[in-house]
């Protein structure tokens, strides 16, 4: 079952868009990817604080207040199983020029089923030749401006890689096209520092929250290729499928620590939070 929210009201069928509507035709815009279990927002407050956060430094008219109420109309009777919460944010429409303020924003949001199955699995990485700038506002915030990521994905695919490892512009560790890294270097969880081009992930933000329960330490810094070669273990992070390992890197095999240890420390903020562990599947026929 999907639902759309659109400027104030839920729709159904397609969505009639402004033809001046610049998150259509610049990219300018803001968006998060939510994951809902139990009809609640998986660290939601986090995903709605970092959308402010980037909205007032691009100039986005933000109403927290709305936004919450669209949230609350979109979930209202929802199925109980996992969910994807999608938050769009754009200028809306307004006069010609890349400078031009919107007149009127738009908020859309859209939920729909949500495959668990894409949850902790393995995944193969191949590196890209395009790079991260951590000069870039496109690199800071999550916004519509996704053509360098979209490039790299489909870089990958050609080279039957199911994501790909993209670096900074000094050659430096960044990030996949849709997830944070960390390397596991004996009992330290070591992830690039947020001045590496990087977008500073929720569940980036979580497990370096909740690594000490685990009996793991943290670091924040530069990171190079090689060292993800060398490490215990490697692994994405991402607000919808949590933690993957790295079974590759430009198909060499990486080693597979112990990541159970992280896995349940996750999973258990989860059902504090949501009152479900993302590992337990609904299978009542309707959801609810």
């Amino acid at each position: 079952m999907s639902r759309t929210w659109f400027n104030g009201s839920l729709v159904e069928g397609p969505l009639a868009v402004d033809r001046g509507e610049r998150g259509l035709l610049l990219g300018d815009g803001l968006f998060e990817t939510i994951l809902v279990l139990n009809r609640t927002p998986l660290w939601g407050n986090m995903h709605f604080l970092r959308l402010e956060a980037a909205a007032q430094e691009l100039g986005l008219a933000f109403d927290r207040d709305a936004l919450d109420d669209a949230v609350g109309a979109i979930l209202a009777d929802a199925p109980r199983g996992h969910q994807v919460l999608r938050v769009t944010l754009t200028r809306g429409s307004g006069l010609r020029g890349l400078a031009a303020d919107g007149a009127n924003p738009s908020l859309l949001l859209t939920l729909d089923p949500f495959d668990p199955a894409l949850m902790f699995t393995p995944v193969t990485l191949a590196s890209t030749a395009i790079r991260r700038n951590p000069a870039s506002v496109a690199s800071r915030h999550k916004t519509l401006s996704y053509a360098d990521n979209i490039a790299a994905a489909r870089e990958a695919a050609a080279k039957g890689a199911d994501d790909a490892l993209m670096r900074n512009i000094k050659g430096k560790v960044a990030c996949s096209t849709i997830a944070n890294v960390f390397l596991l270097a004996g009992g330290t969880l070591v992830t690039p520092a947020r001045g590496e081009g990087i977008l500073t992930g929720i569940m980036r933000q979580a497990l370096l929250h909740s690594a000490a329960r685990a009996g793991f330490g943290t670091q924040e810094r530069a990171v190079t290729p090689a060292e993800l070669r060398k490490a215990d273990a490697v692994i994405l992070t991402n607000s919808l499928r949590f933690i993957r390992p790295v079974a590759s890197l430009d198909g060499k095999q990486l080693k597979q620590g112990d990541l159970s240890p992280l896995v349940a420390i996750l999973c258990e903020a989860a059902r504090l939070q949501c009152g479900q562990d993302p590992r337990m599947v609904d299978l009542a026929p309707s959801g609810r």
